[in-house]
């Protein structure tokens, strides 16, 4: 949501390049997403958290996301 208000924003008021690069931005983060499945939200969010920038107590499991990727023997 971020990418795409502010590459409006850009555009609507003349700074062609930065709407581009912000549309480019949100390409990369998406197709990330679809085709590696690869969330580049979660893992700056878990980096944000590891530095502090988060607390903990916001999601302990988002702490960690490599937690999820375990399965369990069933």
């Amino acid at each position: 949501l971020v990418f795409s208000v502010g590459a409006s924003i850009a555009w609507f008021g003349g700074v062609h390049v930065v709407a581009i690069v912000l549309i480019a931005g949100l390409t990369v983060a998406a197709s990330l997403e679809a085709f590696v499945g690869y969330c580049l939200g979660c893992a700056i969010f878990g980096q944000l958290m590891k530095i502090g920038v988060i607390p903990e107590s916001v999601c302990e499991d988002c702490n960690d996301i490599s937690r999820r990727l375990v399965r369990p023997n069933v």
